[in-house]
């Protein structure tokens, strides 16, 4: 068998050499056939060869070099310390030494992956999934996906599953049934002691490497369910890597985790869950804030993805780039649909639908025209959204004049400012309608502050401006049925757009 397989990789990377530098279909072949031969004696792991192979050109890292002024690589490896303080202060005298900047690159999996490192991560995975009692439940294609895979989203490429899987190998002692995947899983979380949660972090790429996470030991929430899927999947748990792009009452995003249980249900975690004596059915309340859309990343192309089927010059930049997203809103939330008629002479295909993040629209759902309307599906209620289209040649969303507001009913409503009907109002804390969420809103009054009232309409307008007094700020012209937003000069970013309800006179945030 030895023999056998360096014959064969010594044939393939002769054959590699020989080729042209772009030809990725080669590559793939070579590696394939490669793969195939040495576990010619175990038919499943041929198949999960096919399984990485087939979508290995969605696969690529992202990583950063630092460079001096001229663009030269400086060479520094904080993984070459000790420990992370002490790589901390020779960076800083580095800092303190030469001007340096980060410089990322990509890098696609294809160009880069070793056989070897495919070879160890098959074994390892498959000596995991077929000898513990909890991974016996999992179907192939569940094991395929969710615990397979050497690399999960676009972290630089290591060899990580036997640092992970030693590190959390204690996990199962302690586990009264080891059938229970969730409790292995919760024992998993418990191993990974004193990693902290970081609100944001220098690094100017999404994701930390494997063997980053371990040295630091703290991170992003994207970092930490990262680090708790990687740990998961060591000892044969199935994970997914779950995330709302943006709140779609508040603000920012954030990212989990899922445990598929033996049952083969999805049971959502916070990777940096540690400490929670509820366990894990209730480390993530999905309904704390409210989503809008929810997706999971997968290691194969999802032919529901956009990116599957539009030219990526017709995608904004973002998630939905990714062809290996799948939409799960409906495994979270209730959820309704918008449908969004446009006029004959409007050329796209496509439309987008936002919600409104840290100041501005984002861009968090699409949907395909058919007809001369557009649908969207799955879309989480008691939200507003607003419809746009990308224009490839400015690289710009094409913002429409209304927005629509999906409510707790799954009724659509257009939210179009009636200036012909105006009413006066004091704005208050008080008179806000109290629902079952925690989103967050940054709005206050401040006293004597003088305060914009903004409409939606094309655009935000301004209404009127006034002084606020008593803890209210009194508006005299407020038109009926808008979406209005108020700030000052001490406004952060973090208010919330808002409508205030014809019947109640009470403010509704969104």
């Amino acid at each position: 068998m030895v023999k056998k397989y360096l014959f064969c990789f010594l044939i393939c990377t002769c054959s590699l050499l020989a080729q042209p530098k772009d030809s990725t279909v080669l590559k793939k072949i070579n590696l394939k056939n490669l793969l195939t031969a040495h576990y010619e004696n175990d038919v499943q792991k041929q198949q999960a060869v096919a399984f990485l192979i087939d979508n290995i050109t969605i696969q690529q890292s992202q990583n950063y070099n630092w460079v001096d002024e001229s663009g030269k690589k400086i060479s520094f490896n904080e993984l070459e310390y000790d420990n992370k303080e002490i790589a901390v202060a020779e960076f800083q005298k580095l800092k303190n030494s030469i001007k340096i900047k980060p410089q990322t690159y990509q890098l696609k999996d294809i160009d880069a992956v070793t056989p070897e490192l495919l070879i160890k991560n098959i074994d390892l995975a498959f000596d995991s999934w077929r000898n513990n009692t909890w991974s016996k439940s999992y179907d192939f294609a569940t094991f395929c996906e969710y615990i397979l895979p050497y690399r999960s989203m676009t972290e630089p490429l290591e060899d990580w599953r036997s640092d992970y899987q030693f590190l959390v190998s204690n996990a199962s002692n302690t586990v009264a049934d080891k059938n229970a995947a969730a409790e292995v899983a919760t024992n998993v979380i418990l191993e990974l002691k004193n990693f902290m949660f970081l609100d944001s972090r220098p690094d100017p790429i999404p994701f930390l490497s494997p063997k980053q996470l371990l040295f630091r030991r703290e991170g992003a929430c994207s970092d930490l369910a990262n680090l708790t899927l990687l740990a998961c999947r060591s000892m044969g748990l199935a994970v997914t890597f779950d995330f709302t792009p943006f709140y779609g009452a508040s603000s920012k995003r954030h990212f989990w985790n899922t445990i598929i249980t033996e049952k083969g249900e999805h049971i959502p975690f916070n990777g940096n869950c540690f400490g929670n004596s509820k366990g894990l059915p209730y480390a993530y309340n999905a309904t704390e804030k409210r989503l809008a859309k929810v997706f999971r990343k997968t290691y194969s192309i999802q032919q529901t993805a956009l990116a599957t089927t539009v030219d990526s010059k017709m995608i904004p930049d973002g998630f939905m780039k990714d062809k290996n997203i799948v939409d799960v809103t409906a495994e979270y939330v209730p959820v309704g649909k918008i449908s969004y008629s446009i006029p004959a002479t409007n050329p796209a295909t496509v439309g987008y639908l936002n919600v409104f993040n840290l100041g501005k629209w984002c861009a968090t759902d699409w949907g395909k025209k058919t007809s001369n309307t557009i649908e969207f599906n799955n879309l989480g209620t008691s939200i507003v959204y607003l419809p746009s289209f990308y224009l490839a040649d400015t690289q710009k969303m094409q913002k429409e004049q209304y927005p629509i507001l999906l409510d707790a009913k799954k009724n659509q409503i257009l939210l179009k400012p009636n200036y012909a009907k105006t009413f006066s109002y004091s704005i208050t804390r008080d008179k806000t309608i109290k629902g079952p969420t925690l989103d967050f809103n940054s709005f206050e009054v401040f006293d004597n502050e003088v305060f914009k009232l903004l409409v939606w309409d094309n655009g935000w307008k301004k209404i009127e401006e006034a002084t606020a007094k008593n803890n209210a700020i009194h508006f005299s012209k407020i038109p009926d049925n808008g979406l209005f937003l108020v700030l000052c000069k001490k406004s952060n970013g973090y208010e919330r757009i808002f409508r205030i309800n014809t019947a109640t006179k009470q403010i509704e945030w969104y």
